[in-house]
Formats: C-alpha cells, structure tokens, sequence
C-alpha cells in the first residue's frame, strides 16, 4: 500500500468537493460514499484485513475511514441538490467532515509506521 498516495488522495476529495461546489458539477455519490472503492478501502478490506484483521491501527483505520467516506457523501448529496450553503458548512473546519479528513490522515501514519513494507 502506498500511504502516502492514500493521505493524498483523501486530501484531495476536500479540494474537488469544493470545486464542484463552486462550479455546480455533478458529484458522484456513490464514489464519494464508499468507503471500499478507493485504492486504500480495497486494500484495508482485502490484503489488510487478512493480515491485521485484530490489530488497532487497523481497527481505527477502517472506522475513520468509513466516517470520512459516509461525510464525503453527505457533502456530494448536498451539491448535487444545489445546496451550496449546507456543503459549504460540511465542508469548513470543525465539520465533521474536516475532523473525518483530520482523523484519515492520523491513522494511514499510524498504519504507515505499525505495518511492514
């Protein structure tokens, strides 16, 4: 698994939600929901799991990983309705989103530092 590529690719949903905010693009939702789509879900919900199943970092990984994709939903629901005030709001610090962003980029380090290469 490439964390680094991870945290990077989590990183960037904040910046193309908001961009498809302010231009009024469509957002898929079921991309933005799922948490077992993107390179790193695959991973904690194939490889991983088989080898880390018990482990904490893994158990935090997944859940924070989850709660990030389930406000990435919400957020794509919103502008997809056009309700830029409301995705605005998920979207700003102290959101759940941004603590789902925040809490995502802890536990790929914790992962990236607990699991050999």
């Amino acid at each position: 698994m490439d964390f680094d590529a991870a945290m990077a690719a989590h990183a960037d949903w904040k910046v193309n939600l908001r961009i498809a905010m302010e231009t009024r693009a469509h957002v898929d939702v079921e991309r933005a929901s799922s948490d077992c789509n993107c390179a790193l879900g695959r991973w904690l919900y194939g490889e991983a799991k088989a080898r880390l199943a018990g482990d904490r970092n893994y158990l935090q990984c997944v859940e924070a990983h989850r709660e990030f994709h389930k406000s990435a939903g919400e957020i794509a629901v919103a502008i997809n309705r056009g309700d830029t005030a409301a995705a605005a709001r998920m979207l700003d610090g102290g959101s759940p989103f941004s603590n789902a962003s925040l809490q995502v980029a802890v536990a790929i380090r914790r992962l990236k530092t607990a699991v050999p290469a």
